[in-house]
């Protein structure tokens, strides 16, 4: 979809009418953020393996690691932003990572769009080879304003502030779960490390997430697992003990109850 280059902070493309997204248009991850802001028509993206389709005027946040792909033809108009995770504030970052969870559709208003429109038209005017070493102060506020008012889109539509210690500890587990999902299993664990009760721990992310603490950890097992299935070729039961299942029988039958595929099938469909 879209490629940071050696010594680049950002990279803008525009995408109109029915074509592929070149330069990049297979299934891949990146180690930067990508923001896509539609303006209208519809387009389809695998993110981690589940479709979103974007429809309007809407924006959608790829972090970085997610495998993400265009799925056919992009019929309609908009605007991708490759860009530096260094560029981007941690309080962005914490509700990005929050909007990773969810899956409602934003909804953009024309006071919203004209904002993103007007910024997007400065930050393209600069970032010209020959522009973004001259005005490299001007570019990061233009970029970290234009992140911030997608920040601001994402905020309102949660279902609580990012401000509430719910939130706060949500964050912390979701940081925790990235880290050590291999060895820690068990919510008892990870409420362990943050001081508080599982119980307290379970009611605060699903209050943030609609999902349980059980439910994160094991999604995050199951895209890890699709992710080396996808872009390695080891064993299953080498996946599994990576993933820290020494019964790899076992991890089988998880993965497969999670995604109606087992691995081998999965790899089959995503490898062909």
């Amino acid at each position: 979809m879209s490629e940071l280059l050696h010594g680049e902070i950002a990279f803008m493309r525009y995408i109109s009418g029915n074509e592929q997204p070149h330069p990049v248009n297979y299934a891949h991850r990146d180690d930067f953020y990508i923001f896509l802001f539609s303006e209208k028509g519809t387009a389809k993206l695998l993110i981690d393996f589940e479709e979103y389709e974007l429809t309007g005027s809407t924006v959608r946040c790829i972090l970085p690691g997610q495998v993400h792909f265009p799925v056919g033809y992009i019929n309609g108009c908009g605007w991708i932003l490759a860009l530096d995770s260094m560029l981007i504030k941690d309080e962005y970052k914490e509700i990005f990572e929050r909007v990773s969870f969810l899956k409602n559709k934003v909804e953009l208003n024309k006071d919203i769009i004209n904002d993103l429109r007007y910024c997007i038209s400065a930050i393209y005017k600069r970032l010209k080879p020959e522009r973004q070493h001259i005005e490299e102060g001007i570019m990061r506020d233009l970029l970290s304003y234009y992140i911030g008012i997608i920040a601001e889109i994402y905020q309102k539509g949660l279902p609580v502030s990012t401000n509430n210690r719910p939130a706060t500890i949500t964050f912390q587990f979701k940081s925790l779960l990235s880290a050590n999902y291999q060895s820690l299993k068990r919510p008892s664990q990870y409420a362990s490390k943050l001081n508080i009760s599982p119980v307290y721990l379970n009611e605060a992310v699903k209050r943030t997430t609609g999902l349980t603490v059980s439910d994160c950890i094991q999604n995050e097992i199951i895209i890890q697992a699709k992710r080396l299935l996808f872009y390695t070729n080891i064993s299953i039961k080498e996946i599994a003990l990576k993933l820290g299942y020494e019964d790899w029988a076992y991890f089988t039958r998880l993965f497969t109850k999670a995604s109606k595929l087992s691995p081998t099938q999965f790899r089959r469909k995503y490898l062909k």
